[in-house]
């Protein structure tokens, strides 16, 4: 396990990834337990003989889900940066550093 993930003991993520692999690479290398967030079912499909009372209740409307509303708001926080914006790097590591420049520019600000 790596100095620097030592605190960290969940990672929440968005549906885009929910590997198995994934959740165990990171279980092993790093020590920390992945969980996916998932959004509620909102449509599916029945028999056209089903009885009402048999179907599933689906509540209307927005509804925030719980976990869910941190992972979009940090994805919302790094779309900020004009960079981040778009996919504009050809590299992997370059993402992944400009990744971090924006987060710590959100923390610094914080301070």
């Amino acid at each position: 396990m790596q100095q620097s993930y030592q605190s960290v003991q969940k990672m929440w993520a968005d549906m885009g990834y929910q590997s198995q692999n994934l959740k165990e690479f990171i279980k092993q290398n790093y020590g920390i337990a992945l969980e996916i967030v998932k959004q509620p079912p909102s449509r599916f499909w029945v028999h056209k003989d089903t009885p009402l009372e048999e179907l599933p209740w689906v509540e209307a409307g927005f509804k925030v889900q719980p976990k869910r509303w941190i992972v979009e708001r940090t994805f919302a926080w790094l779309n900020r940066n004009r960079r981040l914006s778009k996919e504009y790097d050809f590299h992997v590591s370059t993402l992944e550093n400009f990744i971090a420049i924006a987060m710590n520019r959100l923390m610094l600000r914080r301070i």
